[in-house]
């Protein structure tokens, strides 16, 4: 049946009917990598543009004071020359050298492997031991030796640009001017290069066993915007420049022992190894001859002098692009407020994976949480009773918080120590197997198509090649017969072959531990024969102080143990902070009451934490405090020394403890007295209850 419509009517479009009942799922909250990280990642960029312009300023400085002193100095140049000189061409074109020479290479590594937290070590060995395994270590030898001899080459290129009064035997050339032995190398040279190489090495021992790569976050707790320290003042330029100069000093001597033991020990030695000598001979047969190795400081004592200035110029140069960095990249960042959400921006931050970026989002957020504006008040509200996100805003910025506090407080429990590993799950029992009502009928495992008549040469080469068919029926019938032996006689019959391969690999996992354990007794044998010969050879004085210089370098520290435990201590302070001044804003910011019922959760975690610090702190004055003064006169100078040191110690543990412990309770105390007796409305576990209760009646 048909229908018939007006042809000058148009069509209607049939669509949807239109409902804003639809449900939509809220959007998750971005992450960090999209909306905090890249504003912080800008605002460093432009502080690494900082350390550059200080370290600069510095080589300029070290640049001009080496050209006065080269050309004659103040008096000798003239009163307008000497001021002029800083600013001529050549100077600016050495200074911007010195700085792509010795200030960017460190600068550039010190950004490369920057680290938020400090390695997990105890003591100096095993802070060099845990260095070693790190590839930072490697990059960082690298970088010193190669800006160590580049400033050296800079240092020969100035040297021969305004010294030309110099002696041709002072001047740095690979060979000496010599037409008997034209191919001699040059002693004064290699010296320099040898006090470089030393120099390298132990500027970085120094930066590993100071942990350089890690942030110092120790004034970020007291950091606020009239109260930061300035990364570039004439403190920290003096503190610098002592270290620089006594540094120097230390290593200078280094270098001389290292040398006078190459001279008079390692070359002769050398010679003596067959073919080597020949090889030697031609270029270096004229350090063997001469004065003997002591009286040559005497005789070359401009030499040491140069080489000892070089050094305080590669140093100053390190140690101050270091400095500066060490104070810039650990200043607080403030970006959330350039945003259109500064809560968003600043909870996003808090999920970053990035430690060292994570830590500047709770450093803002403690920022946000205090500021006491109508402003702030207004963007707390927001963040309280947000319902654009799904978690909200708060939900995850209490659930990051609790869980970064909860991370530390595990790591906490165990002193440090790693985790132990998940224990494997049980083994499910195995179902049993139900019997088919009828037999089955069996499948037929052979070919079903008549096989190829092969060759009798091939069939000749098969039989040789494997099992022939007699010896393969014995093996079937063999395990036929072998399936039917009652379980009782099959511990008597031969082990199969998978059994005989768990053996052997049993057998040869038990001659490995016997041969390492062999190797370290040896080993142990070894090392002590060698210390009861030099204790037998050596003076007793020497003995007592090899002693001590090595269970300085082994003995582990109270305080390092504590910091072990705490590597977080600044970001879990900060993070308490937060939780507990958002806590207390929400008694009038909070509309919807979304905080109310996360603060039995927060309290306990909180307690908890407090808790587990105290009972650390109890350990540590109960084993490390100093007796009475009548005890301590029985005790001999050795003992009291080291009763003395390990309270010194404990009282630094203490300290690493307190900078979350007095922020847990700094912020205890403030919810207390903004609750007050609302707190009663809140169920908490006995234990808990009772801890806060100290706090309330305190209050």
């Amino acid at each position: 049946m048909a229908t018939s419509t007006p042809q000058g009517a148009p069509g209607t479009p049939i669509t949807a009917i239109r409902s804003a009942l639809l449900s939509r799922s809220a959007p998750s909250i971005p992450p960090a990598s999209q909306l905090y990280e890249p504003l912080v990642k800008g605002v460093l960029r432009h502080r690494l543009y900082k350390i550059f312009l200080h370290s600069g300023l510095c080589c300029w400085a070290l640049v001009a004071l080496w050209m006065t002193w080269s050309t004659g100095g103040m008096f000798g140049m003239g009163v307008k020359e000497s001021f002029l000189l800083p600013f001529k061409p050549s100077t600016l074109a050495f200074t911007l050298a010195t700085f792509l020479a010795g200030a960017l290479p460190v600068v550039v590594l010190r950004k490369t492997h920057l680290v938020a937290a400090p390695t997990p070590a105890t003591s100096p060995s095993k802070i060099l031991s845990g260095a070693l395994q790190k590839r930072s270590t490697t990059h960082a030898l690298f970088t010193y030796l190669a800006s160590s001899f580049a400033l050296l080459l800079l240092h020969i290129l100035i040297t021969g640009a305004y010294q030309s009064n110099v002696p041709a035997n002072a001047r740095l050339t690979i060979f000496v001017k010599s037409r008997k032995h034209p191919y001699y190398l040059n002693g004064h040279l290699i010296y320099m290069l040898l006090s470089q190489v030393v120099l390298a090495f132990a500027c970085l021992l120094r930066c590993v066993l100071l942990d350089r790569f890690a942030v110092r976050w120790a004034h970020t707790l007291t950091a606020r915007k009239e109260e930061r320290l300035q990364s570039f003042g004439l403190a920290r330029v003096v503190t610098v420049g002592l270290t620089t100069i006594v540094y120097t000093l230390l290593v200078t001597v280094a270098h001389l022992a290292v040398f006078a033991l190459a001279r008079s020990v390692a070359l002769p030695l050398l010679y003596q190894v067959p073919f080597v000598h020949r090889i030697l001979r031609p270029f270096t047969a004229h350090f063997l001859r001469g004065a003997w190795t002591v009286t040559l400081i005497g005789r070359h004592w401009s030499l040491i002098s140069r080489a000892f200035y070089l050094a305080l110029t590669t140093v100053g140069v390190w140690e101050f692009a270091e400095s500066a960095f060490d104070a810039i990249v650990a200043e607080p960042i403030s970006v959330a407020q350039q945003t259109a959400d500064p809560g968003l921006t600043l909870v996003s931050g808090i999920t970053s994976t990035d430690g060292y970026l994570k830590h500047f989002a709770y450093a803002e957020l403690r920022d946000f949480s205090s500021d006491d504006s109508s402003a702030a008040s207004a963007r707390r509200t927001a963040l309280f009773g947000d319902q654009k996100y799904n978690p909200s805003m708060w939900s995850t910025l209490a659930r990051e918080t609790l869980l970064t506090l909860g991370h530390d407080y595990q790591l906490l429990l165990r002193k440090g120590k790693p985790a132990l590993p998940a224990s494997a799950p049980a083994a499910a029992p195995p179902k049993p197997q139900v019997p088919l009502p009828a037999p089955a009928t069996p499948l037929i495992r052979t070919k079903v198509y008549k096989p190829a008549q092969t060759s009798p040469l091939h069939a000749a080469l098969d039989t040789f090649a494997s099992d022939g068919p007699l010896a393969a029926a014995v093996s079937e019938t063999a395990e036929v017969g072998a399936s039917h032996i009652p379980e009782l006689f099959r511990s008597v019959m031969p082990t199969s072959p998978q059994a005989k391969a768990e053996a052997a690999v049993e057998s040869v996992k038990k001659a490995e531990e016997n041969v390492v354990a062999l190797v370290n007794q040896t080993r142990s044998k070894w090392r002590e024969s060698v210390r009861n010969g030099l204790t037998a050879f050596l003076p007793r004085g020497v003995v007592q102080s090899a002693g001590q210089v090595r269970s300085w370098w082994t003995r582990e520290r109270v305080h390092k143990v504590a910091e072990t435990s705490l590597p977080n201590r600044y970001m879990d302070a900060l993070a308490a902070e937060v939780l507990c001044r958002l806590t207390c804003a929400s008694l009038t910011e909070d509309r919807y009451g979304v905080v109310q019922r996360d603060i039995p959760k927060i309290i306990e975690a909180l307690l908890s934490f407090l808790s587990a610090l105290e009972e650390y702190q109890a350990e540590l004055n109960a084993a490390y405090t100093l007796p009475p003064p009548d005890k301590l006169k029985e005790l001999s100078p050795k003992e009291l020394a080291e009763k003395e040191t390990l309270a010194l110690e404990a009282a630094r543990a203490g300290e690493v403890l307190s900078v979350v412990s007095d922020a847990i309770k700094d912020g205890i105390v403030q919810i207390v007295r903004t609750f007050g007796d609302k707190l009663a409305a809140f169920k908490f576990p006995p234990r808990i209850a009772k801890k806060l209760q100290g706090f309330v009646d305190y209050n």
